[in-house]
């Protein structure tokens, strides 16, 4: 399981850094900070390097064709397979449903979230939580907001918010995969600004419809989730969509796999609870595959 604790993000650049709740901000030198490391269940305390990468951070955008599409189980397994080939990953939940930090043990009722703070026009960045060196998340806020009577900034300003916030943070992540909103409507531009635009769609015949009914942008990737290669129905219409969307179709696809949710029922990432599941391997070869567009780009 994952331990908990909330970090703090350098209003000026974006630098990461632990924040327990009793050492500054003030208390980073340089490239070293406090990091709250998880010890089965425990936390224990002790200050690392964080060395910021010159690369340029890529930014990737996941949202799904429809609720259900299992965006936020592939945000954070992809997160986490990132991270586990060497990569700093910030992962940022902008969907209001607040879903994504229970795939990494972070209380559901906990009232921290950029959503909040944008609201209140406080720091976001004192928001986040740091759950492994070089691996953080920064939740929405979901509760935090339904505990406040009037916003101080509104909400619709967000998608502006995040572009801006995702150039100062340039430099300071090798990677930042955002959750949006199902439906693809939500963040226009900050789907436009990042790096890559995820559709995430599961192989079945609503999606299907809803596809014919979509207009996928140019920019716009297909990422073919709970893939199923026993039934034939799923046969079927990814050989349509090859055919249909062939300019669009990601080359890696996610295989249906229960190991997913038993993972979030243990509030784990499933390659921790089932590194050799086919979803694990699956994560494994799409975060190879981004780092592979990554190098190719720079």
């Amino acid at each position: 399981m994952f331990a908990q604790c909330v970090i703090r993000l350098c209003g000026c650049c974006g630098r990461a850094s632990a924040f327990s709740g009793i050492a500054p901000l003030a208390a980073v030198i340089g490239n070293q900070c406090l990091v709250e490391r998880a010890s089965v269940g425990t936390l224990s305390r002790r200050t690392v390097g964080w060395q910021c990468r010159n690369s340029k951070v890529k930014s990737v955008s996941f949202w799904g064709l429809r609720g259900g599409s299992g965006t936020t189980s592939t945000v954070a397994m992809v997160g986490e397979a990132l991270h586990a080939l060497g990569e700093s990953v910030l992962m940022v939940d902008v969907n209001p449903s607040d879903v994504l930090r229970l795939h990494f043990n972070v209380d559901y009722g906990g009232q921290n979230g950029w959503a909040l703070a944008l609201a209140q026009a406080t720091p976001w960045q004192d928001e986040g939580f740091v759950l492994e060196e070089n691996m953080w998340l920064l939740p929405y806020g979901r509760h935090g907001l339904n505990s406040i009577e009037a916003l101080a900034t509104p909400l619709d300003q967000s998608d502006e918010f995040w572009c801006e916030a995702l150039r100062r943070l340039d430099g300071q992540f090798s990677w930042v995969l955002f959750d949006l909103p199902a439906g693809g409507s939500a963040y226009p531009k900050l789907r436009a600004t990042s790096g890559l635009d995820i559709m995430v769609t599961s192989v079945d015949t609503g999606c299907h419809i809803l596809l014919l009914q979509h207009e996928i942008a140019a920019t716009t990737r297909i990422l073919i989730n709970a893939y199923d290669p026993s039934r034939a129905l799923c046969n079927d219409l990814l050989l349509e969509w090859r055919h249909r969307y062939q300019a669009h179709l990601l080359p890696v696809y996610i295989h249906r796999d229960e190991g997913v949710h038993e993972a979030l029922a243990q509030k784990t990432p499933v390659s921790r609870c089932y590194p050799d599941c086919a979803a694990s391997r699956d994560a494994l070869s799409l975060a190879t595959w981004l780092l592979a567009q990554k190098k190719a780009a720079s």
